[in-house]
């Protein structure tokens, strides 16, 4: 994904570019213009030509179109440059391109076809040809340079709603890379909590702790930079992580865990997810061995489901609630969809959405 300083320099050389985008219909459209106006306005009079007096009368009409043609293409892009697309003012640059139209095709037309006329085989000087064709050559560079400077609006707005969402994806990424990083300080810190404990009243398991935090923690470093993991791993990982709440609280926490392995080998969930609803249902319940904690996983509709007996503690431990909120927010900066939470039967739920790869 590029950065917002490459998104801009690639924008500005597609605008600059886009007025050069027209070659085949300048082939078509000045030759036909050049060709139908002197014949439409009988300026010319064919049958007082030789062949190659015509085909040099039609070669100089043509030259009359390209002229005005490219002329109000090049002002058009001069105003367009100058004066932006802004509700404040539309109405200027209106009429800045109606007049740059009329006085420069009407004096371009005025000229250039007098000059014809002078040195035609037309027996006289007829001036109603002239201003016909001149009006009608006004008519079509207005035309023209309407369907350009629409077609090139169009391709502005297309340009700026890209170049919005580029930049809503670079926020969305930044706002998802954040939410990682909450992660890793918040997992060391309950992590050297326990260790510290076990230190104190169990070494012995204060070493395997130690062991295995470092396997679980290497499946956090290689997966903090994904969006997006197999569902398999995931259900590894957080038994692992479960293993190291049970050195410490032995038989007074249980999880059952009911995933079919096909399941879980097609199915992608954000990393980490499972580890924080596990933390989330220990930190705020009461439990002991004579009433130990029960938490389920199971999956159900295209869902990774979690649920555990509600037992709330006497006396909260402090919280900075940001567990699930963080959790919310990943789920919906990564798959458009929020997690689902519920409390049913004495139990919460909480409804974690699946990304099938089938």
């Amino acid at each position: 994904m590029n950065n917002v300083d490459e998104i801009t320099p690639t924008l500005t050389l597609k605008r600059k570019e886009r007025f050069f985008n027209d070659l085949i219909v300048k082939l078509i459209g000045i030759p036909l213009l050049g060709i139908l106006i002197p014949n439409l306005t009988r300026l010319i009079t064919n049958s007082a030509y030789k062949a190659h007096e015509l085909l040099l009368s039609y070669s100089y009409f043509v030259i009359i179109s390209f002229l005005i043609w490219q002329g109000n293409v090049m002002l058009m892009r001069f105003i367009s440059l100058k004066i932006k697309w802004r509700r404040e003012s539309y109405y200027n640059k209106i009429i800045a391109l109606l007049f740059s139209n009329i006085v420069y095709s009407g004096i371009v037309s005025i000229v250039l076809i007098y000059a014809w006329l002078r040195f035609s085989h037309e027996k006289v000087i007829n001036w109603n040809p002239l201003i016909n064709t001149t009006f009608i050559i006004i008519i079509a560079a207005t035309f023209v340079t309407n369907i350009y400077e629409n077609f090139f609006l169009i391709r502005e707005q297309l340009n700026t709603l890209s170049r919005v969402e580029q930049l809503s994806l670079a926020k969305s990424q930044a706002e998802l890379h954040a939410l990682k990083n909450q992660i890793d300080p918040h997992f060391i810190f309950n992590a050297l909590n326990t260790l510290s404990y076990l230190i104190v009243s169990d070494t012995k398991n204060a070493k395997l702790y130690n062991d295995t935090l470092a396997k679980v923690y290497h499946y956090i470093l290689g997966n903090k930079n994904r969006d997006v993991v197999l569902l398999a791993e995931e259900i590894e990982f957080i038994s692992n992580y479960f293993y190291l709440l049970k050195i410490r609280f032995a038989d007074a926490i249980n999880m059952t865990i009911e995933i079919n392995a096909l399941d879980t080998e097609e199915s992608l969930i954000p990393p980490i997810s499972l580890q924080t609803l596990i933390e989330n249902a220990i930190k705020h319940n009461d439990f002991c061995e004579a009433d130990p904690l029960q938490i389920h996983v199971s999956v159900e509709q295209n869902y990774v489901v979690v649920k555990n007996r509600i037992k709330k503690k006497i006396y909260p431990a402090p919280s900075s609630k940001i567990g699930l909120s963080n959790l919310d927010s990943r789920y919906r900066l990564i798959t458009r969809r929020n997690i689902l939470k519920d409390e049913l039967n004495n139990n919460f739920v909480v409804k974690l959405p699946i990304i099938s790869i089938r």
